[in-house]
């Protein structure tokens, strides 16, 4: 199973890492990575991610059954403060 979902982000991706970090360790989430690429794990998700210039891309290898990828997406959007981009 994997599902990738782009991101395209306004904040400085170092600044986007610091918060994305704060964010995980706040929900209990292992992360690991700099302002290029690294990996999130816990509560049975897998997920790398790259960041190119302004776009973050996130491959999620591993998700608990009963979570859709709705809601996936959600709160990776909710994690980057970001609005869905279309296209």
């Amino acid at each position: 199973m994997k599902n990738s979902i782009k991101v395209k982000i306004t904040d400085h991706p170092d600044e986007l890492i610091i918060k994305a970090k704060q964010a995980a360790e706040k929900h209990g989430l292992r992360f690991t990575g700099d302002a290029e690429k690294g990996l999130i794990i816990g509560f049975g998700i897998e997920a790398h991610y790259l960041l190119q210039k302004d776009m973050l891309t996130i491959n999620v290898l591993r998700k608990p059954l009963l979570l859709s990828w709705t809601v996936v997406e959600q709160k990776v959007r909710a994690l980057v403060s970001t609005k869905p981009t279309i296209g």
